[in-house]
C-alpha cells in the first residue's frame, strides 16, 4: 500500500476506528495519545535516521519533518540529507502551509518524497525519486522502544538504505517529539551506536534545557531523566554570526553515564530570522567514547542540532 502522506508518530494513539480522513489529514502512523486539545504553537517533530557504522566513516540518511500548529493552518517543513565518506548533501528542503486539521502531527507528501505503509498505518519505507535520483529507506523489526512526554516516542529499528541498486543494512532511529513551546536556546537529538550491543538516544526536544537519555546495553534498558550535556568546544559559523558546537561532554547525575563525542563531519545551515544573529540547523556525524558503569564503549552516530 503506497500512501500519499508522510506520517506523524508510529507510537500509541492515533485515529479512532472508522474515522474518515481528507487529503489534508490522511496518512500513516499515529500521533500523541492525548489529542483533545491542540493549541497554536504546538510543534510535532519526527526525525528518521538511517545509520551504518561498520566502516571508518558512518553512512547516514536523516529525514526531518516538523509541523507547527498556527491559529488556522499548519506550517510544515521537510528536509532530507545524505552523508557518505564524510561528505554531506541536503537533497531535499521545503516549507509550506496547509489548512488546519484534526491530526496536525501527520505529515503530508511534498514533491518527490513518498512512503509505503503497512497494516495499522505502520511506516515501512520512505523513498525519494527525482529524475535519475533514487533513494529509499526501509524500516524493519523494532529493536527497542522508549516513551517520553506528551506521547513522544523513540524507537531503534533494523533497516536498509538503497541508493540506486546498492543496498546497505544498518539501524534506524525513528523519533517523534511533541513540544508545547518554542525552544528559547538550543535543541538537540542524538543517537549513538556501539559494537552492536549499545544503542543510546539523548534529547531535549520535549523540554528546552532538560536532556534525557535512554539506552539499551545487551538486554538491559537504562533511563536518565536529568543529564548534563555541555559544549566543550565550538567553532564560528559566520553565515549565522554565531558559534556551533563540535565537541560535547555528557554526564548523568548518578555518575553511571559519562563520555565525550565530537563532530566527524557535518552539514550546517543558517535559517531565516528577524535579527542579525540567525537560527542554525545542523546535522552531524559524531564519534566518541561512552561509559556506562565501569564499561567504556566506542560509539558512532548522528546528532541533530538547532539554535534559535
Amino acid at each position: 500500500m503506497i500512501a500519499a502522506t508522510l506520517a506523524g508518530s508510529c507510537g500509541d494513539g492515533g485515529m479512532e476506528a472508522g474515522e474518515q480522513t481528507t487529503e489534508a489529514d490522511s496518512g500513516s502512523g499515529s500521533g500523541p495519545a492525548t489529542t483533545s486539545v491542540i493549541t497554536p504553537g504546538t510543534t510535532y517533530q519526527r526525525t528518521i535516521v538511517f545509520i551504518e557504522t561498520s566502516g571508518d566513516s558512518a553512512q547516514l540518511a536523516p529525514w526531518d519533518f516538523q509541523n507547527r500548529v498556527e491559529a488556522d493552518s499548519v506550517h510544515r517543513s521537510v528536509r532530507g540529507w545524505l552523508a557518505r565518506a564524510g561528505q554531506w548533501r541536503l537533497f531535499m528542503e521545503d516549507e509550506w502551509a496547509t489548512v488546519a486539521t484534526r491530526a496536525p502531527w501527520r505529515i503530508v507528501p511534498r514533491g518527490p518524497a513518498r512512503l509505503v505503509v503497512g497494516l495499522e498505518d505502520v511506516l515501512e519505507e520512505i523513498y525519494y525519486r527525482e529524475g535519475v535520483r533514487d533513494l529509499s529507506l526501509t524500516l524493519g523489526r523494532t529493536v527497542t522502544e522508549w516513551s517520553g512526554q506528551r506521547g513522544s516516542t523513540y524507537r531503534i529499528l533494523e533497516g536498509a538504505l538503497r541508493l540506486a541498486d546498492v543496498e546497505t543494512e544498518g539501524l534506524v532511529l525513528d523519533a517523534f517529539a511533541v513540544r508545547a513551546t518554542e525552544n528559547a536556546g538550543s535543541a538537540e537529538l542524538g543517537v549513538l551506536i556501539g559494537d552492536e550491543r549499545l544503542q543510546l538516544v539523548f534529547t531535549n526536544l520535549e523540554e528546552p534545557g532538560r536532556h534525557r537519555v535512554w539506552a539499551r546495553r545487551d538486554t538491559l534498558d537504562f533511563f536518565w531523566p536529568e543529564v548534563e550535556l555541555t559544549w566543550e568546544e565550538t567553532r564560528g559559523f559566520e553565515r549565522a554570526r554565531r558559534g556551533v558546537p563540535v565537541l560535547w561532554h555528557i554526564e548523568s547525575e548518578d555518575g553511571m553515564l559519562s563520555g565525550s563525542f565530537e563532530s566527524v563531519s557535518s552539514h550546517v545551515q543558517a535559517l531565516s530570522g528577524p535579527g542579525a544573529i540567525l537560527p542554525v540547523l545542523a546535522a552531524y556525524e559524531i564519534a566518541g567514547r561512552i561509559n556506562i558503569g565501569e564499561e567504556e564503549v566506542a560509539v558512532k552516530g548522528f546528532l541533530r542540532h538547532f539554535q534559535r
